[in-house]
């Protein structure tokens, strides 16, 4: 065989090698083993990766915002605040030691009584207390407090009292059950001698309630709305912002005034409650409304959506699938903010008059028995749902400026 490279000739040796000689039939011939990985190299491999999974599975958008949240002392402090107000508005009336509507002639404007944990026979893990009789110096006519150390008033741990509904069935079991023809009144008691610690645990499931109906119905207007007009534009987007604007410039406070000043005043209590609630959202959703629509005008002009939209992708499902999700963070924020601003205008509503009327119960309701300032000097503890109010409003801003901060984990 021959082979031209260029001008040079090279003859190439085509001849077969010569057969190696045969191996005798009494030699051994040793196998070929093929090398195998040492015992438990796969685990080990799986081991030494499981970290990088871990890393990488962490690298979740949620995880990613936990991971900022809980760094946040005051966040996670509010978010530990809201669950414990939640769960005390839930279970309100088994936390209660008394009926709301309880009255007692005998214990008008009682003081609060102290929680005693120590007695002659040593330590006690359920608190008891000292009665308390007011007597009016004949002289100076000045309210003077007598506190009975001999009796002890010890409620029951899960004892029976008065009945009530939670969840749909009737219970009379109570964390602690006051004890009977004794008072046990930690807060004291109000003008018609009814327990204010029960009355301000009662009173808080209404307050949350329409705090809870008004952002609901706000949120979901103002997101509907504002992800409407962001994505259309044009004359769609020009006529709904004036409408929004038409809202966001009426005076918040008259308009609430004027709403509830005509009212019929025989109304029922609860439909009231429903009418305070119509109210306090017509305005609210605007705010929201305008934030979102500016969120979704500069989302809509991602990539992802240009793309959307060229591989033939509806309207609804791109608002959905793709614009919704990345406008909800902000929602959940604006949720967790709007809520103690709703707790603080029932409280200021019904503290006038114009909010919930009794037989119902809220902290705004309990607060208009503050009005009268020599009331106030002489009994200062029905000024016990202004800590309740500051509670819940410090601990839902409180967390809503944890989440704020959180929930871009990308921004540093």
């Amino acid at each position: 065989m021959t082979a031209i490279t260029g001008e040079r000739t090279t003859l190439l040796d085509t001849t077969p090698d010569p057969p190696a000689d045969p191996i005798p039939g009494d030699v051994m011939v040793p196998p070929i083993v093929e090398p195998q990985p040492p015992q438990g190299a796969d685990t080990l491999l799986a081991d030494s990766a499981a970290p990088a999974l871990r890393a990488v599975r962490s690298q979740t958008y949620l995880r990613l915002v936990w991971r900022r949240f809980r760094k946040n002392t005051m966040g996670m402090i509010g978010a530990t605040l809201v669950a414990l107000l939640l769960l005390a508005t839930i279970f309100a009336n088994f936390l209660s030691p008394y009926s709301p509507v309880a009255r007692n002639p005998d214990a008008i404007y009682a003081p609060p009584q102290r929680l005693h944990f120590f007695a002659d026979d040593g330590f006690r893990l359920i608190p008891f207390t000292n009665p308390v009789t007011t007597e009016i110096d004949p002289m100076t006519f000045l309210v003077t407090t007598k506190i009975d150390t001999e009796t002890q008033c010890q409620p029951e741990f899960l004892g029976r009292s008065w009945s009530y509904t939670l969840l749909g069935m009737r219970f009379d079991r109570h964390l602690l059950a006051a004890p009977p023809d004794c008072p046990w009144n930690v807060i004291g008691t109000d003008r018609d001698g009814r327990d204010v610690l029960s009355r301000l645990l009662v009173g808080s499931q209404l307050t949350m309630s329409i705090a809870l109906i008004v952002v609901t119905v706000s949120i979901t207007i103002g997101a509907l709305v504002g992800i409407t007009s962001g994505y259309l534009g044009g004359i769609a987007d020009h006529w709904i912002q004036r409408g929004v604007e038409f809202f966001l410039a009426i005076p918040e406070v008259p308009f609430y005034f004027a709403l509830v000043a005509i009212v019929p005043r025989n109304i029922a209590p609860f439909q009231l409650v429903l009418v305070i609630c119509a109210i306090l959202s017509t305005l609210r959703w605007a705010h929201l409304a305008r934030e979102v629509r500016g969120k979704t005008l500069s989302i809509s002009q991602l990539d992802y959506v240009s793309a959307a939209e060229a591989v033939g992708a509806g309207r609804w499902r791109i608002v959905v699938r793709h614009i919704l999700p990345n406008v909800m963070s902000h929602v959940v924020v604006a949720t967790t903010l709007l809520i103690p601003s709703i707790i603080l205008i029932e409280s200021f509503l019904s503290f006038l008059g114009l909010g919930v009327q009794p037989p119902m119960i809220s902290w705004g309701l309990l607060l208009n028995a503050a009005q009268n300032i020599q009331n106030l000097g002489s009994y200062p503890w029905v000024l016990a749902p202004v800590v309740g109010v500051l509670i819940a409003v410090m601990s839902f801003n409180m967390l809503g400026d944890g989440l704020r901060d959180a929930i871009d984990p990308y921004q540093h």
